[in-house]
């Protein structure tokens, strides 16, 4: 016997002795995109993490034809990835190695997948994309590529292609590594891999092997609870009467709210104001539109006694509301009057905070909602004191602006 059979037999030997590495594939998982190794027995698998330990995994994948045979041939795939048919090994593909090196996947990927492995783990090894490459690489393109072989009709075997960085099998070995044409020297029992028994190492897939699962999607219909509608308060308006130490409160202030088709309408009676007292009228929102009617009472200015009513030919008519939206319609604010009746005219708009925000002192100026710029739609009150040959008005109001 020559000298290297003799070296091959005593390295044989001396695996039977000492134990054998022995790995299984359990299956493969299409959908999670999962291969599931058993480590039956770890010693002697070699690499950094012998001799108790696997220190390295690598699984390869190929596609077989209707009659079961390895295709062996180089790809062009739809998506744009290319494999070469002239190499040693035409036409597998392979997922990323798990190494026990720093910088691996394995290292931060789940703690189940932690080199060294060994006798007695069992692990889930993920196949797609565990780099989370954004290129055309194979590793990006794993699913793709398995997807593909299956709805071409294809089965594929899967298989443990390498442990411990250890020799590959090769098909003159009885393995699944098919040498190329071009050839590479390799002869029989030179591949010495790892796992002598092999047979357990490989997974068929498709109309050759397993069944390739599906995935089943259905509806579920989940009953909500019905919505709740919170009705809050959210502004409070405070109308003050301001310098009208001459009127006395002689009557009650009734605020009725009532809806009519989404419009609050709130009428109040004719109110009648001392210096200190304050009039607190509470809005309450409920997604609807507020107008406001109020009776009005002429006060002379020197008795603050009710006035008598002037000339009919002098009436003074002031608007509730406007809508300054420039559409033609009721765009503009003002008193309707005779100008030429009054000697004295000042007409004055506040903010509910009691700050001016518009003053006349023509009885012919009307108010387009805001002088540089426009106020916010709202209520508010205004002030008239007129005067005329010895006559005059006071009149306290509010004008609803809506746009």
């Amino acid at each position: 016997m020559t000298r290297f059979w003799w070296m091959i037999f005593l390295l044989l030997l001396s695996k039977l002795l000492n134990g054998q590495c022995d790995l299984e594939l359990l299956g493969v998982d299409l959908i999670e995109g999962e291969v599931t190794v058993a480590f039956n027995n770890t010693t002697n698998c070699g690499g950094t993490g012998g001799p108790d330990g696997v220190s390295e995994i690598q699984f390869g994948f190929q596609a077989l034809d209707e009659n079961c045979n390895a295709m062996n041939v180089g790809w062009d795939f739809p998506f744009g990835l290319s494999t070469s048919g002239t190499n040693n090994h035409p036409g597998w593909v392979y997922s990323a190695t798990t190494t026990e090196a720093v910088s691996n996947w394995t290292n931060s990927y789940d703690e189940s997948v932690d080199p060294p492995y060994y006798v007695g783990d069992t692990v889930s090894f993920p196949i797609y994309n565990v780099y989370n490459e954004s290129s055309g690489g194979i590793w990006y393109n794993m699913e793709n590529i398995l997807n593909y072989w299956i709805d071409e009709g294809y089965s594929i075997q899967v298989v443990i292609w390498q442990i411990s960085y250890g020799p590959t099998m090769y098909a003159a070995d009885g393995g699944w590594a098919e040498v190329g044409p071009n050839g590479d020297g390799t002869s029989w029992g030179s591949g010495l891999y790892e796992d002598g028994n092999f047979l357990d190492n490989w997974v068929v897939i498709g109309p050759c092997g397993d069944c390739v699962p599906e995935v089943v999607t259905d509806t579920v219909y989940v009953e909500l609870p019905a919505d709740t509608i919170y009705v809050l308060e959210t502004d409070t308006v405070y109308v003050t009467e301001y310098d009208t130490s001459y009127i006395t409160l002689t009557d009650t202030v009734y605020v009725t709210d009532y809806q009519v088709d989404t419009l609050v309408v709130i009428d109040v009676d004719t109110l009648y104001f001392t210096l200190t007292d304050t009039v607190y009228l509470t809005e309450y929102q409920v997604d609807t539109l507020r107008t406001y009617e109020y009776s009005l009472l002429d006060v002379d200015c020197n008795t603050g006694l009710p006035c008598t009513p002037l000339e009919q030919d002098c009436p003074v008519y002031i608007p509730n509301s406007f809508t300054p939206n420039n559409d033609g319609e009721n765009d503009v604010w003002g008193a309707v009057t005779d100008s030429f009746c009054w000697d004295e005219w000042l007409l004055t708009v506040y903010s509910r905070s009691g700050e001016e925000v518009w003053v006349s002192t023509n009885p012919d100026d009307v108010w387009l909602g805001g002088e540089e710029y426009y106020v916010p739609d709202g209520v508010y009150p205004y002030k008239l004191v007129c005067t005329s040959l010895g006559d005059g008005l006071i009149i306290n109001g509010h004008v609803t602006i809506l746009r």
